[in-house]
């Protein structure tokens, strides 16, 4: 089952029946009930669940020990080492046997359970008494495929129960609607594009490699934001309110706003349980102290930024999984990160004498432009099996320029119709990405496009919403002979 299937449909079909039917004080037994069958239906192995269940005691354990113990900072360690160990151990033995099955989800529960022992032992929270209860907060279905990092005070809600409201059951659909079109008809599509270049690298050499390049990153966003639609609309139909985890990434002007933008839930994680706490601690207070008097105020807060962020990127980096992407991700964004901090004075003092207008559109556009560059250059590690593989595929962008194997006709003579789809496929392909664009202006001035819509006249809302129904039954992949590709994101 995965969540662009008919059966998932149906589970949450029925489930928001059975949902509203039980007594309130009962509602998140039903959600219980619903996250355990999806878990065990979606996972590789129905044993996995076997590890949800083990970080849950351990977090259970020791949230509801910390008032009583004399050294709750020990306590606190052990959460985190047992939980991070568990995720090592099904990481690294997935990848060296067989016979170890990765738990489905493991990265962003691990990050969910550990946020919740800490946010226990700073007082931020009451810990739960209730085992059921917070098993919950750990499997709540929606999430377990991708995310968001959901923080316990975000969810305790679940456990209150809700009256029926149509207006959440209608947005929930609304979104889980948008969440298929880009899932079905945008990212299955440029997803074949993507695997036939990648497939046969010494065939599609040249500007099939930069087509490559330049349409990963649409993938990218529409399958993992689409799947982020997906989930934050079910949960918003048990009246549930997840936290967003985009925010038109691809408006952004610098990789600083990017990371603001995508991810969302990953990086408040990352700067809230790893950067913050780092900065604060008695080593870096002490360390940032002795670089300021050694080299000034300005170099040495610098360098101690520096430090925290290459730490915090570290993180990032190893939650993804192996050397790749602590090179694609860890290493290329802290130094591209460092280099904007470092020279942010002569960028400015260079802004000034060319007279550049900060608000222009040709200007905010040409910024767009390279923060995008930038992603797809970092996102090629996510795609390659290797560092060696990225590496090949990045030397061949080069050669396309210093070999002169530009092959423009590529474009014009109807070759990229060999890359595994058609003439109206690609035409799609644009009307999607001119449908996200919309989308996306929509909601910087409105929030979200739903509000807007939700202005209009009532013939006018039908018309959209059965519009984008209408195109996904007839433009989507899928279908008796067409197997859907999971959502690139759900491995972590």
């Amino acid at each position: 089952m995965t969540l662009v299937s008919f059966g998932y449909l149906l589970l949450i079909t029925a489930g928001i029946f059975l949902y509203y039917l039980c007594p309130q004080k009962f509602q998140w037994v039903i959600l219980l009930g619903l996250s355990v069958w999806f878990y065990v239906a979606v996972a590789t192995s129905p044993y996995t669940i076997i590890y949800l269940m083990m970080s849950t005691v351990v977090a259970f354990l020791v949230s509801n020990s910390l008032e009583k113990s004399k050294n709750p900072k020990f306590l606190v360690v052990i959460a985190i080492v047992l939980n991070i160990g568990i995720w090592v151990f099904l990481k690294i033995g997935g990848y060296l046997s067989e016979s170890i099955v990765v738990s489905l989800g493991i990265g962003y529960y691990t990050l969910q359970v550990i946020g919740y022992v800490l946010d226990c032992h700073w007082g931020n929270i009451k810990p739960q008494k209730n085992i059921l209860k917070l098993f919950l907060f750990t499997c709540f279905f929606p999430q377990m495929i991708a995310g968001p990092i959901s923080r316990y005070e975000r969810l305790a809600s679940m456990y209150e129960g809700h009256e029926f409201s149509y207006e959440n059951l209608t947005h929930g659909a609304q979104r889980i609607l948008w969440g298929f079109c880009k899932k079905l008809i945008l990212a299955e599509r440029v997803g074949i594009v993507i695997n036939t270049i990648w497939s046969a690298p010494e065939s599609y050499g040249g500007c099939y490699a930069w087509v490559a390049l330049i349409l990963y990153p649409i993938q990218m966003y529409a399958d993992f934001s689409a799947c982020m639609d997906i989930v934050i609309g079910t949960a918003e139909c048990f009246g549930v309110k997840l936290t967003e985890n985009f925010n038109n990434p691809f408006f952004s002007r610098t990789i600083q706003e990017f990371w603001r933008r995508w991810h969302i839930s990953l990086g408040e994680w990352a700067k809230d349980f790893v950067l913050y706490p780092l900065l604060k601690s008695n080593f870096m207070v002490t360390t940032g102290k002795k670089l300021r008097n050694r080299f000034g105020k300005n170099t040495g807060k610098f360098i101690t930024t520096a430090i925290g962020m290459l730490v915090l990127w570290f993180v990032i980096g190893v939650w993804h999984g192996g050397v790749k992407y602590v090179i694609g991700v860890s290493l290329w964004y802290w130094i591209l990160l460092m280099l904007g901090e470092a020279f942010r004075n002569k960028f400015a003092g260079w802004k000034t004498k060319m007279k550049i207008q900060d608000e222009s559109f040709s200007w905010h556009l040409l910024q767009a432009a390279r923060t995008y560059l930038i992603y797809a250059i970092g996102a090629v590690f996510f795609r390659a099996q290797n560092v060696r593989e990225a590496g090949k595929f990045l030397g061949s962008l080069l050669d396309a320029w210093l070999k002169k194997e530009h092959n423009f006709n590529i474009f014009f003579d109807g070759s990229l119709n060999t890359l595994g789809i058609s003439d109206t496929d690609w035409i799609i392909i644009l009307v999607m990405v001119a449908l996200l664009i919309v989308v996306a202006v929509l909601r910087e001035k409105y929030g979200f496009a739903r509000i807007w819509v939700d202005k209009q006249i009532l013939p006018f809302r039908w018309f959209v919403w059965i519009g984008l129904l209408l195109f996904v039954v007839i433009a989507g992949k899928y279908g008796a002979e067409y197997d859907s590709a999971n959502f690139i994101y759900q491995i972590f």
